[in-house]
């Protein structure tokens, strides 16, 4: 790929992440070779956490509303009968508890009851925002900020097996949810405490381990500029929605962002049963733009609601 094709580059990378740094440090480190391209994960890993992070690339970035990324899928570990700050393996000490006689079934009962809708306590080391502060800058000075419970979908929570005080896991649910909060409600729930001790997501929406490249080989292959067959492109990522196809002479008028008639659309008679659906639209084998059907008095049309800078 040639400079001036690797600083218009878009599309997104599926990392898997290594423990021990942020996704945010992951982020920096592919920009090093990124030729100053705009980059961004499109959802928090802990340092503790390994696996899927989702990297959006150049005009990937304006895309994050639309893609799929739920449910997300983990395997990973709690430890009984600690209480930690950061409720991870990571955090300093609050509390220890003896850990009593827990049968298998009282186990995987109390693990299907945190299945469902549920109100999860957010963890004070989070990047979720009081009076306009992340909350994990008030608890590294020792104000631990209360927040209301926040809802989040637990589709499954299943036991995998585990030794003495050490549980293993797997874990499907919403975005937005944190792993650390379920594994401290079910701590709550056995009565003796729980934190999380490691982590693996293996699943974000429609991205998966299977297809994630390790950070150092993905480094190298942007350093050698030969990223061409792992960097996914827009197109491919919305392929969930619909192609819309507009005429050639309408193509302005997308990059205006204004709405699109009878006359700029082929096929514009399907719109009619479809009013609220999004669609792509493509220019020259790129995806240009993503729009939504709606209906005013002159009729159906399509509205652009995300234009992309450049066909990518």
């Amino acid at each position: 790929m040639k400079d001036a094709d690797l600083r218009n580059a878009a599309g997104v990378y599926v990392v898997d992440k290594p423990a021990g740094i942020t996704s945010l440090d992951v982020v920096r480190r592919l920009k090093r070779g990124g030729a100053n391209l705009r980059m961004g994960h499109t959802g928090t890993l802990d340092p503790l956490a390994t696996g899927v992070l989702v990297v959006c690339v150049g005009e990937a970035t304006k895309l994050v509303s639309y893609m799929q990324l739920e449910p997300k899928e983990y395997r990973g570990s709690l430890q009984l009968g600690l209480v930690t700050d950061t409720w991870d393996i990571t955090g300093n000490v609050l509390e220890r508890h003896t850990i009593p006689f827990l049968p298998v079934e009282a186990l995987r009962l109390a693990f299907r009851e945190q299945e469902g809708m549920q109100g999860l306590e957010p963890p004070a080391f989070s990047a979720i925002k009081h009076r306009g502060r992340p909350l994990y800058t008030y608890a590294r000075q020792g104000q631990f900020v209360q927040k209301p419970p926040r809802k989040a979908l637990i589709e499954a929570f299943h036991l995998l097996g585990g030794e003495e005080d050490v549980l293993e896991f797997e874990l499907t649910c919403s975005r937005g949810t944190y792993v650390r909060s379920v594994v401290h409600a079910i701590g709550k729930r056995l009565g003796c405490g729980a934190c999380l001790r490691s982590l693996r997501r293996l699943r974000c929406g429609r991205f998966r381990i299977e297809d994630a490249l390790p950070l150092n080989h993905l480094e190298e292959l942007i350093h050698g500029n030969r990223q061409q067959g792992v960097l996914i492109p827009p197109a491919d990522v919305l392929d969930h929605l619909e192609v819309c196809e507009i005429r050639e002479q309408s193509v302005q008028k997308l990059c205006q962002g204004s709405p699109l008639r009878n006359e700029d659309l082929r096929h514009a008679d399907r719109l009619v049963e479809r009013i609220g659906q999004r669609f792509r639209i493509m220019v020259q084998g790129g995806l240009a733009a993503v729009a939504e059907a709606r209906q005013d008095p002159g009729g159906v049309f399509l509205q652009p609601i995300r234009v992309l800078r450049r066909a990518a």
